[in-house]
């Protein structure tokens, strides 16, 4: 069993939103596996109460950890999880229905990215926990890494910045998962030019693209680079952005030719990152690689074969009526710009009411993916998609035919001050950060 949150875009939607406070409610996760789509249907779906997972989160040193993302997922993988967080104390309470269980344990990002300051600890797996009733875990022991950091440069002869936002993923080769998301940080919130992230020994490849302006408001010309390192001790490497690529740009509409908002995901299909995302946009009323504001091109790949995912955002809001599901299209990047004019398939519609164990309407975060990709961990065929339920509990996503995992996860009545618009904030910058 791969033993790691599934990637998926329910989970980055848990991920996004579930505060510290979920786990006062025993209302927890909802899933349905195997689930056929091949026509539009109901599917109302009621949360039922859990059995509390608690436990406490310790340094090497027995200090409590706070703020640990804690990820109790089913051993079986065939739908995720539900998740909290530690509090002062290191303590967690998560409700989740009964099974056979693992934790994850994902340290809080550190306040600084100076080597000095940067939080050593490793993420860690507890294994077989049989959750019959409310279950108490041992205290788990996080050890400590080695400290991978940097400085990320776009290319010479830049000049001086005004923005610069690099994202930083390291993977293992060959491994079937997404990697681990280096913190960035900088002088200030406009730059973010250094990089610091805490792993185990071993030999480790990095994929880094960023996004930036120069102060003359012109858009620094780079693309995605992937570099090897080795990590036995705590190390330093330095990465320049290489200049050039060639502008990808676009627009994204339905069948009806509505303009989409979405995540547009790039795939390349050969090489050391193949079946692995190397650059990632957002679309924005149905606009990609383009920003409306400086009038200018701002995403740049080299010539090559890719493959595109297109993930509509439209189903956290109540306003469109339209089928647009999760699609995938072919790119040969010629050594020369491209413009792209792209339509997203129609799926079936999936529609009902999310409600807590006693009927009540409860806001919620849906999603669903293909049941043999979450497995196999296969992103390019997971037909990944989420949606957010109003606060009637209703909620609409349109899926491709397929056979699903499906999975809801409550929002607690006391989060109603988190906006829709907030949870979609959240959703695009963890999505983005994956």
């Amino acid at each position: 069993m791969n033993k790691k949150i599934p990637a998926l875009f329910a989970v980055l939607a848990i991920l996004a939103v579930i505060p510290i406070f979920a786990a006062q409610s025993r209302s927890t996760e909802y899933h349905k596996t195997g689930l056929k789509i091949n026509k539009n249907i109901t599917l109302n779906i009621k949360f039922p109460n859990g059995f509390f997972v608690k436990g406490t989160i310790k340094g090497p040193n027995g200090a409590a950890v706070e703020g640990a993302i804690v990820f109790v997922g089913a051993a079986s993988e065939q739908y995720s999880g539900y998740l909290g967080s530690t509090d002062e104390a290191g303590k967690f309470s998560i409700p989740v229905q009964a099974g056979k269980k693992y934790l994850r344990i994902v340290p809080l990002s550190s306040d600084s990215v100076d080597p000095a300051k940067f939080s050593r600890l490793l993420q860690k797996i507890v294994e077989n926990i049989n959750v019959t009733k409310d279950t108490a875990v041992s205290p788990v022991k996080l050890k400590n890494g080695y400290i991978l950091s940097g400085k990320v440069d776009p290319p010479a002869g830049t000049g001086a910045l005004k923005t610069f936002s690099p994202s930083i993923r390291v993977v293992v080769p060959n491994a079937k998962d997404f990697g681990s998301l280096a913190q960035t940080g900088g002088p200030n919130d406009d730059i973010s030019n250094k990089y610091a992230v805490a792993l185990p020994a071993g030999s480790y490849r990095i994929g880094a693209s960023a996004g930036g302006t120069t102060v003359a408001n012109q858009i620094v010309q780079m693309q995605p680079t992937i570099q090897n390192v080795k990590v036995s001790k705590d190390t330093v490497k330095n990465i320049t952005l290489p200049k050039g690529g060639n502008s990808l740009s676009g627009t994204v509409k339905d069948a009806s030719n509505t303009k989409l908002d979405g995540i547009l995901c790039i795939y390349p299909q050969s090489g050391p990152f193949e079946g692995r995302m190397l650059a990632l946009c957002m679309v924005t009323k149905g606009v990609f690689g383009y920003d409306t504001d400086l009038n200018l091109k701002n995403l740049f790949i080299s010539s090559g074969s890719y493959t595109l995912m297109f993930v509509p955002l439209s189903y956290i809001s109540a306003d469109y009526k339209g089928k647009a599901t999760v699609s995938y299209f072919d790119l040969t990047m010629p050594a020369a710009a491209k413009t792209l004019a792209l339509v997203a398939k129609n799926g079936f519609v999936v529609s009902g009411k999310t409600t807590d164990a006693n009927g009540k309407a409860m806001q919620a975060i849906i999603g669903a993916t293909n049941k043999s990709a979450q497995v196999d961990f296969n992103p390019l065929a997971l037909n990944g998609i989420f949606a957010l339920s109003d606060d009637k509990g209703n909620y609409r996503i349109a899926l491709p035919a397929d056979t699903f995992n499906f999975q809801a996860l409550p929002i607690p009545s006391d989060s109603s001050s988190l906006t829709r618009e907030k949870m979609l904030q959240r959703l695009i910058r963890t999505a983005i950060s994956r």
